[in-house]
């Protein structure tokens, strides 16, 4: 009995450091990322499972040799690629393996559905300082960037661009969107739960009501558009609503033609409101010249590279020198702008498959277990769980927001929740 209390003191002390580590994500990261790191130890020898046992953790740990193979490759020049920091190639790694770890580590604090809620609560609490930030900065014109402890902690506040995006506390605003659009699931997850306290419902109400807000304020489209992806998967849509959603629609058009019968400027009101980014992508966007945006270059070009190098790739922070070196057409071009090119042109094909294979498969596993059942005993948090990762895949199909690192942590926590789902199905 004195040894099972004993073993289980360092897992309660890893609890608590996991939940003030994700508490603490978005605000505080550099010390979010000790304490996660450091809780990943706690109940290490209690854990039923052990780290070589998981058939994930195996996919990951050869990904990490591969990597680290590939990178003594390119240091000693038995690969040929473009001059850039070699140090990079080798800094490039903690984006990944460190990560592997904390996957298999944090699935001891996700295990249940209650640590899940948990977790999902302390995100969405974590993340209001991200709203205040950004609205601070939108509306009051307050620019950092703020430092605390010794550049321990740094809001950034950039001034507003020419786009007018809104970043809040990050560096950039399609951190910010990305960060955002992903939580968004878990605030919409709690405004969807019936609640007995009415003022509950309406801070939930309050808190859906400011992500929807800042997430267009940043101008990301893939952030929106997971956004309203989100609200597709989660909402039952009855006649009713469905009818509700038409009639709101078409009160819209309506408003709109009466005001401009009485000479009101819509679009001056609308532009005093909403960036102009967002309203150049959305007006001057057409598919006819898809193959002119900035993107269908890049994605050409990484296809081009990785099929001269299929199996080693070339190295962290290699791909804006080969950009440049092969004709790009776009400056300040720094990455792929899709997470699996980016993979493969770094450390090479194989690497990116396995990766893609551990995420996806762990994604479609919970989906469908979580969506395509009439179980009444499934947790609505558990769905918004499995959408908000789907959300990160989504963005980083078009933009690559991983290499902040409190995205990429978020990104491990929420497949380590999945693969908890996963693990602990009902049976139907």
């Amino acid at each position: 009995m004195r040894n099972k209390l004993t073993n289980n003191q360092p897992k309660k002390l890893g609890f608590k450091l996991f939940r003030i580590g994700i508490l603490l994500l978005a605000t505080a990261p550099s010390l979010s990322f000790l304490l996660l790191l450091f809780s990943t130890f706690g109940g290490l020898l209690s854990r039923e499972n052990k780290f070589l046992e998981d058939k994930y953790s195996r996919l990951l740990i050869l990904s990490s040799f591969l990597m680290i193979f590939n990178c003594f490759l390119i240091t000693t020049d038995l690969i040929k690629t473009p001059e850039s920091d070699k140090s990079l190639i080798w800094l490039g790694l903690l984006n990944w393996i460190p990560l592997f770890w904390c996957f298999w580590g944090f699935q001891n604090y996700l295990n249940t559905k209650n640590d899940r809620l948990v977790a999902s609560k302390l995100l969405v609490i974590g993340s209001i300082p991200v709203l205040i930030s950004g609205f601070c900065q939108k509306f009051l014109g307050l620019y950092g960037p703020y430092r605390f402890f010794n550049n321990l902690i740094i809001w950034y506040q950039r001034p507003l661009g020419a786009d007018g995006g809104v970043s809040g506390l990050f560096n950039n605003q399609n951190y910010a969107g990305a960060w955002l659009c992903i939580i968004f699931p878990l605030c919409l997850g709690f405004l969807l739960q019936k609640h007995k306290k009415i003022f509950l419902n309406y801070i939930n109400f309050s808190v859906v009501s400011s992500f929807v807000t800042m997430i267009i304020l940043t101008t990301s489209r893939s952030a929106i558009l997971a956004m309203l992806i989100s609200y597709l998967n989660l909402e039952k849509f009855t006649r009713n609503k469905v009818l509700a959603i038409f009639i709101s629609i078409l009160s819209l058009i309506l408003l709109g033609n009466i005001l401009l019968l009485i000479n009101i400027d819509i679009q001056k009101y609308i532009t005093d409101y909403l960036p102009t980014g967002i309203l150049n992508k959305i007006i001057y966007f057409k598919f006819s010249n898809l193959d002119t945006l900035p993107r269908f270059d890049i994605w050409s070009k990484s296809l081009t590279f990785i099929n001269q190098n299929l199996f080693f790739g070339y190295g962290a922070g290699s791909f804006p020198n080969m950009y440049v070196l092969f004709d790009g057409n776009f400056e300040g071009m720094q990455h792929t702008h899709n997470i699996f090119l980016e993979l493969a042109f770094n450390h090479g094909l194989l690497v990116a498959l396995l990766i893609l294979f551990t995420m996806v498969s762990i994604l479609i596993t919970a989906s469908k277990n979580y969506f395509f059942n009439n179980s009444q005993d499934l947790s609505l948090i558990d769905k918004a769980w499995i959408i908000s990762f789907a959300n990160f895949i989504i963005i980083h199909m078009f933009d690559i927001t991983y290499f902040d690192g409190r995205i990429s942590i978020l990104c491990w926590t929420l497949l380590a929740g999945l693969r908890k789902m996963k693990k602990n199905i009902p049976k139907i």
